[in-house]
């Protein structure tokens, strides 16, 4: 089975999308509130909503920013993406490991409201498992992974988060 490998820009092996962190965590994210429909009747109810729901929205804000900076479309991003962590690597925050971190929450048992008890849960933030990686000749190559945060590029975060200066800098590469 041939190995396959990451596109090359620059000097060493990347991936294809953007490697760059948002918020993301559901316990600090952001309010939602929206109206619905329970057996009680319309009820409105406000709640935090975190994962990529709130950061793809994120960096596509920050990225129309830069187009408006640039005063033309930035387009695809990976280039300066890696150009700002080579040239000006102070313009993204690098996330580098802490301690073990947890995700805690509390949710109605019965969905709706707290009559039928709460619910507790915490779980450790980790990803271990099986990762294939395929080309487009259909040469796969599988190995198990855990993903987590180190200093320079990681799978966790990629390059890390936009700092100061990051939609600036972003605007004139």
């Amino acid at each position: 089975m041939a190995e396959c490998n990451a596109p090359i820009i620059g000097p060493s092996p990347t991936r294809v999308v953007p490697d760059i962190s948002m918020e993301a965590d559901p316990g600090t994210g952001f309010l939602v509130g929206e109206t619905q429909t329970f057996p009680d009747g319309v009820h409105y109810g406000e709640y935090r909503i975190g994962g990529t729901s709130v950061s793809s929205p994120l960096f596509a804000g920050v990225v129309a920013v830069a187009d408006q900076m640039a005063g033309v479309p930035l387009g695809f991003l990976n280039p300066a993406l890696y150009q700002l962590d080579t040239t000006q690597p102070s313009t993204i925050y690098d996330v580098t490991p802490g301690s073990l971190q947890d995700q805690s929450r509390v949710d109605y048992a019965n969905s709706i409201n707290a009559t039928a008890g709460l619910l507790y849960s915490t779980r450790i933030i980790t990803y271990e498992g099986l990762e294939t990686y395929c080309d487009g000749t259909g040469n796969c190559a599988s190995r198990t992974i855990v993903i987590s945060t180190l200093k320079g590029y990681d799978d966790m975060t990629g390059l890390g988060a936009p700092s100061t200066g990051f939609v600036a800098a972003l605007a004139k590469t």
